[in-house]
């Protein structure tokens, strides 16, 4: 009988591409990776499961064959493992959400303290990366719910909008252009700016609001490229530049101030994805459902979030009252 605990070491090897990596995913030290890996090849007739190339381990042709059977025997046990927990009234298993490096800042943390507390025996793991990269590892199962700033297809997946927020620029405080009071967009000419990088979903809407002011398209002087709120925060109070950042990400930093900038209205949204899957673990619809649902609204709200479910919730109060009266 192949061991679970094998089986998951070896797949944390395939998606790491390496001994060290998986041991730093499972908290393991290396030569536990590499013991777990010879007792399976030992299981298996002595069949080698991975093979070097350059500083990657990547799978043989029989560990390509092993990925999929691994990963339904896990998926089998964590299933096992929830159904025992439920007849005890208790959820259990394990989440992987992955998000992007503003994402991991300006939601999860809450969230993820708040989700724990209702469901402890749940244990959550989290993966920080580009959307693109997010996308991929969801759609190879590697991950089981993504946070991204951009729609997707509610073809391919479960689509739900969270909320939205807008994109501050942000200044140091003792910068002059921090007492203009509102500025149009041509007075960022030449002026150094802090961008997202390339390809991103909020340095394409940046641009394309900065190049589209009037009376002169602005011409953009990137200091520094960063996907990162916090790093590009830090960037500004160290007078690399000025940056646009989440309004979530801004409450505790008293020492940079917002530049209104006029007819500039940049609004950040957060989308969660999941596969459309009937086979989806009891946590996973717990934890979809936990980020869709009124405890992380008032979460977001509480850091300037909003949810789009918070404009329709005076009008099914209206109706409510109707109805009494």
């Amino acid at each position: 009988m192949l061991n679970t605990i094998h089986l998951q070491t070896f797949l944390a090897v395939v998606e790491t591409g390496s001994y060290s990596a998986a041991a730093e995913r499972l908290h393991l030290s290396q030569p536990a990776v590499s013991n777990h890996i010879r007792a399976l090849e030992a299981q298996l007739d002595q069949v080698r499961l991975f093979r070097r190339v350059g500083q990657q381990m990547l799978p043989t042709h029989a560990g390509e064959e092993l990925v999929a059977v691994a990963r339904e025997m896990l998926e089998l046990a964590t299933r096992a493992e929830e159904h025992i927990r439920s007849l005890r009234g208790q959820i259990g298993g394990r989440v992987m959400i992955g998000c992007t490096p503003a994402g991991a800042e300006a939601l999860l943390s809450r969230i993820l303290k708040a989700f724990h507390e209702r469901h402890p025996a749940v244990s959550l793991a989290v993966s920080v990366a580009l959307p693109e990269i997010l996308l991929d590892r969801l759609a190879r199962q590697h991950i089981h719910i993504a946070l991204i700033e951009e729609k997707q297809s509610p073809r391919s997946w479960i689509v739900q909008l969270l909320g939205s927020e807008p994109l501050e620029l942000i200044a140091p405080r003792t910068h002059e252009i921090t007492h203009r009071g509102l500025i149009t967009p041509d007075a960022l000419r030449h002026l150094p700016l802090i961008m997202p990088l390339n390809g991103s979903v909020a340095r394409r809407l940046i641009e394309e609001r900065l190049r589209s002011g009037k009376p002169a398209r602005t011409d953009i002087n990137i200091a520094l490229e960063t996907d990162s709120a916090a790093a590009a925060i830090e960037a500004v109070r160290n007078g690399i530049g000025m940056a646009f950042v989440p309004r979530s990400c801004l409450a505790h930093h008293p020492d940079v101030s917002i530049v209104p900038v006029d007819g500039l209205n940049l609004q950040q949204e957060w989308f969660a994805l999941r596969a459309r899957e009937q086979t989806t673990s009891r946590a996973v619809q717990e934890m979809f459902a936990f980020l869709t649902g009124p405890d992380v609204r008032t979460i977001l709200h509480h850091t300037g979030i909003q949810s789009p479910l918070e404009n329709k919730t005076p009008g099914k109060t209206a109706k409510t009252e109707r109805r009494r009266a």
